[in-house]
């Protein structure tokens, strides 16, 4: 796998550039910014609109491709193809691209002409996948991974200081605790608070409480955990608050399952001797929200966890199918929850 220093020597000019690039990896930020560099490196100085070729989804036409890249670039030395989520490194044919996509990929691969370069841009791939092993061989294979907890604080604050502003470590860390979501969510919210703040140079707690909400994910967290723990008030509390937020009550539902299923997630794997980076990879999470999780989960029985998963699924199936309304269906959830013995 290429590292992300060799990727910045390429677009420097200082290596020379393969014909294949794989981007992919949690941290839509970094990736969206090398592929934005590298698009302006590769892409022909003439005639883009004839030589630039851009397929979103995986359902694009195999005989559009194959004409894209068989065609001599017009009036220019190279052309460009440019893929989004294509799916063809998930060999699984329900969550990935046909068996057809990755069959045509795996020939087409081996005879890629000189003139054109191909960029894959994907949010999810599978790292046994053949096809990314036949990149690695022979183009360009980069993963843009959640950085560290200490790095994504050290980036804020650099990120504040482009943009005029200052911000201590602390507010920088708590800033990311509750966006929680990586760079182009920090990024959203920093832009906002620059211009909140005015005039004013330093950005603190009181700025972020104003104007930056928690993720309804990191307002279930604590809602969740009041419920394992019995706290019956507490958690009916959170639930209001989160009515009052003109929440929808599915959408809460769905906060509920996704940090229960997270927290028995990382249970389990800590109970395998995983470490924080692999939980990161293999759940998808930040490290904020790695850290959390592994910290929560301690307080619970793997017992505790898997209940508390079977009877979501049950209410979930059971909400879809009922007339009553939602929310007072998620009151009755949250309160036997709380107080069961």
């Amino acid at each position: 796998m290429m590292k992300i220093d060799e990727l910045k020597q390429i677009i420097k000019g200082q290596k020379p550039a393969p014909n294949v690039f794989l981007l992919w990896g949690e941290e839509s930020f970094l990736r969206a910014h090398y592929k934005k560099q590298l698009t302006e490196l590769l892409k022909p100085d003439m005639m883009e609109e004839l030589n630039v070729f851009r397929f979103d989804g995986k359902n694009y036409r195999i005989g559009e491709v194959d004409e894209a890249i068989e065609a001599l670039p017009v009036m220019a030395e190279r052309k460009l193809l440019i893929f989004t989520d294509s799916f063809i490194f998930k060999p699984d044919g329900r969550s990935g691209a046909k068996a057809e996509y990755r069959e045509y990929w795996a020939k087409r691969l081996q005879d890629i002409p000189d003139y054109v370069t191909v960029i894959f841009d994907e949010n999810e791939i599978d790292k046994r996948s053949a096809l990314l092993k036949q990149v690695d061989k022979t183009g360009a294979c980069i993963e843009f991974a959640y950085m560290t907890e200490e790095e994504m604080v050290r980036w804020t604050q650099r990120l504040f200081t482009v943009l005029g502003k200052e911000i201590g470590a602390q507010d920088a860390r708590y800033l990311n605790e509750i966006t929680q979501e990586g760079m182009m969510a920090v990024r959203r919210e920093a832009e906002k608070l620059t211009a909140y703040v005015g005039e004013r140079t330093l950005v603190e707690r009181r700025d972020i409480d104003a104007l930056v909400t928690p993720t309804v994910e990191g307002r279930v967290f604590d809602m969740v955990a009041a419920m394992l723990r019995k706290d019956a008030d507490g958690a009916l509390m959170m639930l209001e608050d989160l009515f009052v937020l003109r929440t929808e009550p599915i959408q809460i539902l769905a906060a509920i399952i996704y940090n229960a299923d997270k927290l028995l997630a990382t249970k389990l794997l800590c109970t395998e001797g995983a470490d924080k980076s692999q939980i990161m990879s293999k759940l998808k999470i930040s490290p904020f929200a790695a850290s959390k999780f592994m910290k929560d989960c301690t307080k619970y029985s793997l017992q505790q966890l898997k209940a508390l998963v079977a009877r979501l699924a049950e209410t979930d199936g059971y909400i879809k199918s009922n007339s009553m309304e939602n929310n007072v269906l998620l009151n009755l959830l949250v309160a036997e929850i709380a107080s069961e013995k």
